[in-house]
């Protein structure tokens, strides 16, 4: 299990092939999901114009406004935001959580 925020909880873990959310801040982005449905998971940096700019132009690296985390499923997605978030450990349990849905594929086409 990662928290990858404390105050106030937010959780995010597998466990029997189910991807977990518990986040105490937003009760609508709890959820259990069946990791056969989830293709991938990935981390949306959002920042302002202003900032991509500057970024492009002088090549620093300027922090995001916000984060999210898309949860992209077979039949949709779903954006959680992270705000006040650990984003190295949330970096951490995506890369995880990508690595085990992809192993799932692979053993299931080797039949």
């Amino acid at each position: 299990m990662t928290v990858i925020r404390k105050k106030p909880l937010f959780e995010i873990y597998t466990e029997n092939n189910y991807l977990i959310i518990n986040n105490s801040d937003s009760r609508k982005d709890n959820g259990i999901f069946e990791l056969e449905s989830i293709l991938n998971v990935e981390l949306i940096r959002n920042g302002s114009l202003f900032n991509k700019i500057i970024e492009i132009t002088f090549g620093f690296n300027i922090p995001a406004k916000s984060n999210e985390l898309r949860i992209n499923m077979e039949n949709g997605f779903k954006n959680i935001i992270l705000t006040d978030c650990n984003i190295e450990k949330a970096e951490a349990v995506i890369y995880e959580i990508n690595r085990l849905i992809l192993k799932n594929k692979v053993s299931k086409s080797d039949f």
